[in-house]
């Protein structure tokens, strides 16, 4: 296939989806990667266009326990019965230990405590965290003694940070929110959106989107030209950006939300990366040479090592991804863009990019709403705005729509993204999932509940008229933003009223349901097949009432 000059290549294994190698071509720059794979279909090795070879190793339920780098670094993980994380150490070549920590965990799987060891076995320094009976973070304390306590209300918005560190005042930080859990005031900043809920306005920058709620420019307070602007495909992904008149441009690894390699404006190869068949971003190559990753068991990048296995820059952060950024000294900053969680963090306004929305870590929240309806019974879920679902030390949200639980983040398997992409069935994705990432809109501690809805399909929710057992079909993401837009235009439902009114509203004036369910069929009638017309043979259609169910 090719893509804006480049071209790409995939083989397969015979009789499978497998593949067992990849190639790219670039204006000149032409990259093969290899693939090997052990009887049980794990991806075991990977061997890059410089001959580099990472290695996997896994244990009988499939966690890997044991990784090798291009470089010949290693890490080692132990787990617990139920998968769990207990201790990672990585090290290179000459003995140096690179991360060696340990951790514990609440009765809800929270981690509470991780301890960091110097090279001779002695504790270095701890981390600790408390969380709420929503497993919300509420206190986390840093290795340098900096105390964190967050503060929320009853529908799941941060309201207050209060911040105090060794020998300091406690310097506290307010929130406020309206209706629709749009974050209006930060401090003394004050924050205004759109009709549509995309932020306009806030106390350093103004926002401006396309009529798909894609973020298209940014500019500074007081300014008028914007300093940044941004462009995206069909499948919602960025593939240029313009910063102060220097060109970046991305090419993703197929379908994936994996950038392969990124070129300037005259499409030269400024940086390319190699993954791993589950996703794992394991190398960036970047002026001639490689530089590779290294994961804690949250997905961040905690050290990045040259082919010597020599660090040559550290990153360290606080839960929600404020980081701090250590260039080794008389080494090189090779500027890369993946950080915490393994997003990719924008340099000119420190926000993270996750695919469908923007992260702000110094609000904790997106700058745009997930349209996407949560979980009837778990209002925090239902917050369109909220990251993580407040406990950032144990979620992760790769694409802006999922909210994941982290159980070693940093080796996960996207096959959850994978699956909603193809189209497969909540069974099927929540399968995929289960091993790595598991999908928790949400997980209840003691029921292990996973329910995984699929972005990309659409029902109407099932209080004002959908059905919970629709079959699903793959939606383009430009058509699902566009029938949220209708909807939201028809009956503000996500900012005007909760699940609970609706349900209410059953109970107590079941005439008045009615009648909103009744103009609901009739808009649904109306929208839907100027929308999904070309979808309307993949899904069970009832002229009668209207809707897709």
């Amino acid at each position: 296939m090719t893509d804006r000059g480049g071209t790409f290549g995939w083989e397969y294994k015979k009789d499978s989806t497998k593949i067992v190698k990849s190639k790219f071509a670039q204006s000149g720059t032409t990259n093969e990667n290899t693939y090997e794979y052990n009887a049980l279909d794990q991806n075991t090795a990977v061997k890059d266009s410089k001959g580099k070879t990472y290695r996997f190793d896994y244990d009988e339920k499939g966690n890997v326990r044991a990784y090798t780098a291009g470089n010949d670094a290693g890490s080692a993980f132990t787990y617990d019965v139920t998968g769990k994380v207990m201790s990672l150490d990585i090290g290179n070549t000459n003995n140096d230990s690179i991360l060696s920590e340990s951790y514990k965990y609440d009765e809800n799987d929270n981690r509470t405590e991780i301890t960091s060891y110097k090279a001779d076995g002695s504790v270095d320094s701890t981390t600790s965290y408390v969380y709420d009976s929503l497993d919300q973070l509420l206190k986390e304390t840093l290795p340098d003694g900096t105390v964190k306590e967050y503060g929320y209300n009853g529908f799941g918005n941060r309201t207050s940070v209060k911040v105090t560190e060794p020998g300091k005042s406690a310097v506290q930080t307010n929130a406020e929110f309206n209706i629709g859990n749009e974050l209006v005031k930060f401090g003394n900043d004050t924050i205004k959106y759109d009709e549509i809920g995309n932020r306009l306005e806030d106390g350093k920058y103004t926002y401006t989107w396309n009529a798909a709620d894609q973020l298209t420019s940014i500019t500074k307070k007081g300014e008028t030209k914007a300093f940044a602007t941004y462009k995206y495909d069909d499948d919602d992904r960025r593939i240029e950006k313009n910063v102060n008149d220097t060109v970046t441009r991305f090419y993703y690894d197929g379908d994936s939300i994996n950038p392969l390699y990124e070129t300037d404006g005259n499409g030269n190869v400024l940086r390319s990366y190699v993954y791993s068949m589950d996703g794992v971003r394991l190398s960036m190559q970047t002026g001639g040479k490689t530089y590779y990753y290294h994961y804690n068991p949250h997905g961040d990048v905690i050290a990045m090592t040259d082919d010597s296995g020599t660090v040559v820059v550290k990153y360290t952060y606080d839960a929600w991804g404020n980081a701090k950024k250590q260039v080794v000294s008389g080494q090189t900053d090779i500027k890369n863009p993946f950080t915490y969680a393994g997003y990719m963090q924008d340099d000119e306004t420190g926000m993270y990019y996750l695919i469908a929305r923007y992260y702000n870590p110094e609000q904790g929240v997106f700058i745009s709403a997930d349209p996407d309806p949560g979980d009837d019974d778990d209002p925090i879920t239902q917050n369109g705005y909220t990251y993580a679902d407040n406990n950032p030390v144990m979620h992760v949200d790769p694409d802006g729509h999922w909210v994941w639980l982290a159980i070693n983040a940093g080796f996960a398997a996207y096959d959850g993204y994978k699956a909603y992409k193809a189209g497969k069935s909540k069974k099927q994705i929540a399968w995929a999932v289960a091993s790595n990432f598991v999908k928790v809109k949400y997980i209840k501690g003691a029921g292990r509940v996973l329910r995984a809805t699929t972005h990309g399909h659409h029902a109407f929710p099932k209080y004002i008229g959908g059905h919970s057992k629709q079959k699903l079909v793959h939606i383009p993401t430009a058509v699902h933003k566009q029938l949220h837009r209708e909807m939201r235009t028809f009956a503000q439902s996500s900012r005007k009223h909760s699940t609970k009114y609706y349900k209410n509203l059953k109970a107590t004036n079941p005439k008045a349901y009615r009648k909103i369910l009744k103009k609901t069929y009739k808009f649904y009638d109306n929208k839907y097949p100027q929308y999904l017309h070309a979808f309307k043979n993949g899904v069970r259609y009832s002229n009668k009432h209207g809707y897709f169910r």
